[in-house]
């Protein structure tokens, strides 16, 4: 943070991320899973295809809306922390996540995705260079001067 506290807005924006990111990673460890045999552990995954695609959805999303990487990190703790708690066998012995391919693959991948999405910069275009094309930029010309 260098120095600088964070405004009641920015804490609330972090505990908001926070809760989301817990809810997504509970609802993709419970459904991930979806079009997998648990008997044979054969069929297609589509649960875990899904699921991840939330998680880079809802992270995604938070990191490009703002200008910061802290609801995105946030929010990937809360889908981390989510697959831990749940993700361990429970007091009677059953699993929400099921040793094989799909359960490992679910354990590893939004760490994986979390990471990535706080870590890799966004590159924004610039729109301030005299060249810039795109349909808004306007040159200074061209604006309306009526109020």
């Amino acid at each position: 943070m260098r120095g600088r506290s964070l405004s009641v807005e920015a804490l609330a924006g972090v505990l908001v991320a926070l809760i989301a990111g817990l809810l997504v990673g509970t609802l993709g460890t419970f459904k991930h899973q979806a079009g997998v045999d648990a008997t044979t552990g054969t069929g297609a995954p589509y649960g875990l295809v899904l699921a991840l695609a939330m998680v880079a959805a809802v992270l995604l999303a938070l990191r490009v809306a703002f200008g910061t990487r802290r609801y995105a990190a946030a929010a990937g703790v809360g889908v981390v922390a989510a697959v831990v708690i749940f993700g361990r066998p429970g007091p009677g012995g059953s699993e929400v996540v099921p040793p094989g391919p799909v359960g490992l693959v679910w354990w590893i991948a939004p760490l994986v995705i979390a990471l990535l999405v706080v870590v890799v910069p966004v590159r924004r275009r610039r729109t301030d260079s005299p060249d810039a094309d795109g349909i808004l930029d306007v040159p200074a010309e061209e604006e309306d001067p009526a109020p």
